[in-house]
């Protein structure tokens, strides 16, 4: 069975590296390919790869975030326009490159968070923002779950699981989960089985320490 990080192939970077070619002519493929293809390429898990890609995207593109999140927005649209219709994992590379780059320009990777999502989850990318700006981020988390696009609505709840898995520990809210009840409230009855299957994963993780909370919000 292959293995799931070779999904990162030399046919895959040829896709991407097309599409971002069409909205970004200054990009080398060459470059990028030399920067991928180290001597720990193939020492490195799923992961692993994501974030060397990521690096390899900075060496790539302009050092202004701003510029930078445009470029991501419309390789995206690229990348839909080649024919890539569906959510894909191996594209969470845009998401970390926000985790990454975008920590001190909380407005633009709001904004940029908000489509990325649309096309590959950011539930590991908005964790970094919520531990920095917590008031902030949870009442983004708040307006996002009364989003039209229902992506938009689970990133709302999914984001904001206090033990999301393989993902970092929000521990605030594990201490405290107060601030994402009224998330969850809105998106109970939501239209979407992808959202409702996701307030359940909070629940499911808000009960492992307040057990007692969670049974009154069931009954």
């Amino acid at each position: 069975m292959e293995l799931f990080k070779n999904l990162y192939n030399e046919r895959f970077f040829e896709f991407f590296g097309n599409a971002l070619k069409q909205v970004y002519p200054s990009y080398t493929h060459d470059d990028f390919i030399r920067h991928i293809y180290d001597q720990d390429w193939d020492k490195r898990e799923l992961k692993q790869r994501m974030r060397h890609i990521t690096e390899g995207l900075k060496k790539q593109l302009p050092e202004n975030f701003e510029d930078t999140t445009q470029i991501l927005l419309e390789c995206i649209e690229q990348l839909q326009n080649q024919g890539l219709k569906e959510h894909s994992v191996e594209y969470m590379f845009f998401p970390d490159y926000i985790e990454c780059y975008g920590l001190d320009e909380l407005e633009i990777a709001v904004q940029t968070m908000e489509k990325i999502t649309q096309f590959t989850s950011c539930e590991f990318a908005v964790r970094p923002f919520i531990i920095k700006y917590p008031m902030q981020m949870m009442d983004q988390m708040l307006e996002w779950s009364h989003h039209e696009n229902h992506k938009v609505r689970r990133l709302a709840s999914e984001g904001c699981r206090p033990r999301l898995p393989w993902a970092m520990a929000l521990g605030d809210l594990k201490k405290n989960p107060s601030p994402i009840l009224p998330i969850l409230e809105n998106l109970k009855n939501d239209p979407s089985d992808f959202v409702r299957k996701s307030v359940a994963n909070n629940l499911n993780d808000i009960a492992k320490d307040h057990p007692s909370v969670v049974i009154e919000i069931v009954k």
